[in-house]
């Protein structure tokens, strides 16, 4: 039983620590307004200054 109960610990922390990320994902993200002063999103390209 403890066995068992270390190789599933084991297993979630190797699928956590993945050195793979995908390279669709941006390596920075910004805040740009989104059509109104107090919403805004997040953007992976710098927006303009205000």
């Amino acid at each position: 039983m403890k066995h068992a109960l270390f190789l599933a610990a084991a297993s979630l922390l190797a699928a956590g620590c993945s050195d793979t990320a995908s390279p669709a994902n941006p390596t920075r993200l910004w805040l740009a307004l989104d059509g109104s002063e107090v919403q805004v999103k997040l953007v992976s390209s710098e927006p303009a200054p205000y």
